[in-house]
């Protein structure tokens, strides 16, 4: 039988995707990828590097499947089932009707179409209460996120060592790298002996900084503290224990990509412009968090500077935070506690093989 898994961004790949794909064994995985604004190009490269996953349809074989009706290349089981992962719901759904298959769906912040899903896995209690309403369709799992970094070590500190993560997204890239390289300098102004690192994403890699090492993600255990923008990367620094410092930059909203009619809306001259300031700004002040983490907790538990971003009071709350270990400690305590412990892939694969037996 064949387990078609649907996602499609980069952070859903590494931190859902994953956990799942390795937790089958008894059934062959297929992977869809659907259309995704912030795809990178390296989707496929990463794939290849998760195991159990049997076959892949791109975005673009997905699209022609959908709209011409041609076919995967390979063929597929008569019987199986689809599971959601990420992107928008309705695609799973839409991949379940080709194939005749019940769809399954992991869901953490907003749920959909739920005459045509079977079950829908979260998180946590909260996220159950909050979908309340579909309670008999509701099964609680634990967070995915933590799943993908079980088989990293917790955290384990060297002196005077910051971490910088720049992001999985092209802009991100662009935007962030000069930025970090200003708190680098502050903090290098205050702090001769501190060491800085970049992490790479296996999506897109990080731009070089004299005087900061690149390293890949697993290596991140070794940072005193981390700086880093919201994303699914603070779930799985929270997973590690790792204290960190979360900033969102407003400074320029033109570089940020919108996703549907708010998309073209923003390509609109001089408009479309005022529009993302105001969107940036309407949004900053509706959301209370952004870190994962916080989200999560309903508390700070990692501080977040958002908007206008000085490097220099930056440097200042990280050079604080680094002299003070027993504050970073507590961090890292509350950051384990607050998304809970690993196993979530293990109960979903449990329950996609009750329902196919």
């Amino acid at each position: 039988m064949d387990i078609i898994l649907v996602a499609n961004s980069p952070g859903e790949l590494s931190a859902l995707v994953k956990p799942v794909a390795q937790a089958i064994n008894d059934h062959r995985v297929i992977l869809v990828l659907t259309p995704c604004q912030y795809i990178s190009g390296k989707e496929l490269d990463y794939v290849k590097t998760i195991k159990n996953i049997s076959a892949v349809i791109t975005a673009e074989e997905y699209k022609n499947w959908l709209l011409i009706n041609q076919r995967p290349k390979f063929k597929i089981a008569s019987q199986g089932l689809v599971l959601y992962l990420g992107g928008d719901l309705a695609h799973a759904i839409l991949v379940a009707k080709k194939v005749k298959f019940p769809a399954y769906a992991y869901v953490q912040e907003r749920i959909g179409w739920t005459s045509s899903y079977k079950k829908f896995f979260v998180p946590d209690e909260d996220i159950a209460r909050k979908f309340s309403r579909h309670h008999q369709k509701i099964k609680i799992v634990g967070n995915l996120m933590v799943d993908s970094v079980r088989e990293l070590k917790k955290w384990h500190p060297e002196p005077n060592v910051f971490t910088f993560m720049p992001g999985s997204r092209d802009w991100q890239i662009k935007h962030m790298t000069p930025i970090y390289q200003r708190i680098m300098a502050a903090i290098k102004s205050q702090l001769p002996a501190a060491t800085f690192q970049l992490v790479n994403s296996p999506f897109e890699k990080a731009s070089h900084i004299t005087g900061a090492k690149i390293i890949e993600f697993e290596q991140v255990i070794n940072s005193e503290l981390v700086i880093t923008i919201p994303g699914t990367n603070t779930a799985r620094l929270a997973a590690l224990g790792l204290p960190m410092i979360v900033i969102f930059p407003l400074d320029n909203p033109d570089v940020i990509p919108l996703e549907g009619i708010p998309h073209y809306i923003g390509l609109v001259p001089y408009f479309g412009s005022k529009f993302k300031r105001f969107l940036a700004d309407t949004l900053n002040k509706r959301n209370k968090f952004w870190a994962l983490p916080n989200i999560k907790a309903k508390r700070e538990i990692v501080p977040e500077i958002r908007g206008l971003i000085d490097p220099g009071i930056i440097a200042q709350k990280a050079l604080a935070l680094q002299k003070d270990r027993a504050k970073r400690n507590r961090m890292s305590s509350d950051l384990l506690n607050c998304l809970g412990g690993p196993g979530a892939a293990t109960r979903i694969v449990e329950e996609l093989n009750a329902a196919l037996a």
